[in-house]
């Protein structure tokens, strides 16, 4: 079994301090456990200049899962990180929906509704509501921005003015990029470097790491 606490140039324990360190607890200049801090830092949640993990906090940083850093690759991250991981969609903070039939009921005075810019004749526009039984004007300033939106999806602020439902405000819902091609090639090479990474994972962290755990326990 190995020791509890390792300190020393080249330390090997369940907690390892030194140059080079390695345990379940690694820290280092060079540290390789299950928790690494150092310069260069490797294992599954690591903090260091270079770091390379599941979950990683670097200057360069390397997440399988998740990065944070100036620089990296990470499954998703925060910083300049390239995501590996595909988004089918844009990431966009919206706001929290209503159901139609409150606000057609009374119950809530307005509130954002899906619904989708149909045109109709005379290039009169419309906005089609799953389900809706009444009628929903548009304030006259959101038409001049209809014609863009023929056939899209939005979110539509709807308020209930003088009896009547009244559309205020839109907001265009981004599409689904399952439908553009270029999407489909930026996922493939997404997917592609998630594999790589993955495998560069195992031979670089998992393995060594895995292998260090089982010499402490034995």
């Amino acid at each position: 079994m190995g020791k509890l606490i390792d300190v020393g140039d080249n330390a090997f324990g369940f907690i390892a301090i030194g140059q080079f360190a390695t345990g379940f607890f690694a820290l280092g200049q060079i540290a390789t456990g299950v928790i690494a801090i150092g310069q260069v830092a490797r294992g599954f949640f690591v903090i260091g200049q270079v770091g390379f993990g599941l979950l990683s906090l670097g200057m360069a940083s390397g997440g399988l899962v998740y990065s944070i850093g100036m620089v990296g690759v990470g499954g998703r991250g925060l910083g300049l990180i390239i995501p590996m991981l595909p988004r089918l969609r844009e990431l966009r903070q919206l706001p929290p929906q209503t159901p139609f039939e409150r606000i057609a009921r009374g119950d809530a005075e307005d509130g954002w509704v899906e619904a989708v810019v149909r045109e109709g004749q005379g290039r009169q526009f419309r906005l089609e509501i799953p389900g809706a039984r009444t009628t929903v004007k548009i304030d006259a300033h959101l038409r001049h921005e209809l014609s863009k939106l023929d056939g899209r999806r939005v979110l539509t602020r709807i308020r209930r003015s003088d009896g009547a439902l009244v559309a205020r405000q839109m907001m265009p819902l981004p599409p689904a990029r399952i439908g553009q091609s270029r999407w489909w090639v930026i996922w493939a090479a997404q997917l592609s470097l998630l594999a790589i990474v993955t495998l560069v994972f195992w031979f670089v962290v998992a393995r060594p790491v895995l292998s260090a755990m089982v010499r402490l326990l034995t």
